[in-house]
């Protein structure tokens, strides 16, 4: 059985995991509502409606900003 090691960049920082994981499983392990965030993927605003279906790969360039509400 073969790991695939994948390496990408959140927010500039680096990022590794054994295997592809899903951008809503992401969003989970870092503790971030997928309902407060906005992504972008290697430079395109992805929707929420493709978190659950849009899987990490290797060099992926990930920025992930949180929304704050106030007033």
């Amino acid at each position: 059985m073969t790991n695939t090691n994948i390496s990408v960049q959140i927010n500039g920082e680096p990022f590794n995991c054994s295997e592809p994981i899903s951008l809503h499983f992401l969003l989970s392990y870092l503790d971030l509502s997928s309902e407060r965030v906005a992504i972008e993927l290697n430079n395109s605003l992805l929707p929420a409606s493709l978190l659950s279906s849009t899987y990490l790969s290797d060099q992926d360039k990930l920025e992930i900003i949180t929304i704050v509400g106030g007033g």
